[in-house]
C-alpha cells in the first residue's frame, strides 16, 4: 500500500503520468486473465523507460498531465478500459477502474455547472463527477487493508 501512496503523491507532485505510446493516441495495453483491458501508467520516466522492452520495445515514453488524463477517463470508462498502475521498478501492476482513477486525481473541486453543460443534463452522473478530497491519502488509502489491494 505504501507504493500506491508514493505513486499517487509522485504523480500529483509532477502533475503528470508516464505512458508508452506506439504512435500518437495509441498507447500500450495489457489484459488480465479475464481479458479485461488496461492502459499501464508510471509515476516517473525511468520506470516507464525500463518497461519499454520486449513487447513494447518500439514504443516511446510520453507524458500526459493530470487534467488531460482525468478528462480521458470518461472515454476509457465508456470503452470498459481500466488503468494499470505500475508500482515501483519491479513492475507490479495494480488494476484500477477508470472511474476510480478519475476520482483519485480530480480532487474535490468540481465545477458541476460546467460538467452538466459539457455532457448534457440527461447524461450527467453525480457519482462520476464527485472527486476525492486532497487529503484522501489518510482518509481513503489508510482505510484499505492489504487484502483489498491484492484483489
Amino acid at each position: 500500500m505504501n507504493e500506491l501512496k508514493q505513486f499517487i503523491l509522485s504523480v500529483k507532485e509532477n502533475n503528470k503520468f508516464w505512458l508508452l505510446e506506439a504512435k500518437p493516441g495509441l498507447f500500450a495495453m495489457v489484459e488480465d486473465a479475464e481479458e479485461n483491458s488496461y492502459i499501464p501508467v508510471w509515476s516517473n520516466e525511468n520506470d516507464a523507460l525500463q518497461s519499454s522492452n520486449e513487447d513494447w520495445e518500439s514504443y516511446s515514453v510520453t507524458t500526459m498531465n493530470i487534467d488531460e488524463f482525468v478528462d480521458w477517463m470518461r472515454e476509457l470508462h465508456d470503452d470498459n478500459i481500466g488503468i494499470a498502475i505500475i508500482l515501483g521498478s519491479n513492475g507490479q501492476m495494480l488494476p484500477i477502474p477508470a472511474l476510480t482513477m478519475k476520482q483519485l486525481f480530480s480532487g474535490a473541486e468540481t465545477d458541476e455547472d460546467a460538467d452538466r453543460k459539457l455532457v448534457g443534463e440527461e447524461f450527467y452522473d453525480e457519482d462520476w463527477a464527485e472527486g476525492i478530497p486532497d487529503n484522501w491519502e489518510e482518509d481513503y488509502l489508510d482505510s484499505l487493508d492489504e487484502d483489498e489491494l491484492d484483489d
